[in-house]
């Protein structure tokens, strides 16, 4: 059973705990912490998941990897854990940066970027979360995001500071060069 704490509406914990799965869940002015990782490769694309159909909140949708933060795990090994738990891979989060934390619906979010090429040969997927994987470039994830096939209340919040990223990735790159 997943244990989380109960934030208050700044993202403050309170000193309680619900567990996933309990009605308090989704009542409103509880919240809870959560965590997403945009995994970006040499080529500067983003690692995609598409949910699984059987998953009851936005099924059959592209995402980012993530997932709710357990009581006593900090952010990093919540993403290290949900990585290898839905891809089978091991994510390096010593140079993850944080890009952005915000509220949306019952959960705080920080969201991450983290460098690191993955082989999709070598992806493992967890049936029950994720049926495909796939890199897609920037403009590719903002076409599936406006055809309502990546999930909401995610991308529309961070694609400002992931272009920015991206933009400053290229820039150094072609410096380097």
């Amino acid at each position: 059973m997943e244990t989380w704490d109960i934030l208050d509406e700044n993202g403050n914990p309170t000193g309680k705990t619900m567990n996933k799965g309990d009605k308090i869940v989704w009542q409103e002015g509880i919240y809870h912490p959560g965590t997403d990782v945009w995994i970006i490769n040499s080529e500067n694309q983003l690692l995609i998941q598409k949910r699984s159909p059987e998953k009851k909140i936005a099924p059959n949708v592209w995402a980012m990897t993530g997932g709710s933060i357990m009581k006593g795990e900090s952010a990093l090994e919540t993403l290290k854990r949900e990585t290898m738990e839905e891809l089978g891979v091991e994510l390096d989060v010593k140079n993850a940066i944080k890009i952005k934390r915000y509220r949306t619906d019952n959960v705080w979010l920080d969201e991450y970027i983290v460098r690191q090429d993955i082989d999709l040969d070598k992806v493992i997927l967890q049936k029950e979360e994720v049926c495909d994987v796939k890199y897609a470039t920037y403009d590719e994830i903002e076409e599936l995001f406006q055809n309502n096939l990546f999930i909401g209340n995610r991308w529309e919040y961070v694609r400002d500071e992931i272009r920015e990223y991206l933009l400053r990735s290229l820039q150094q790159q072609q410096e380097e060069r």
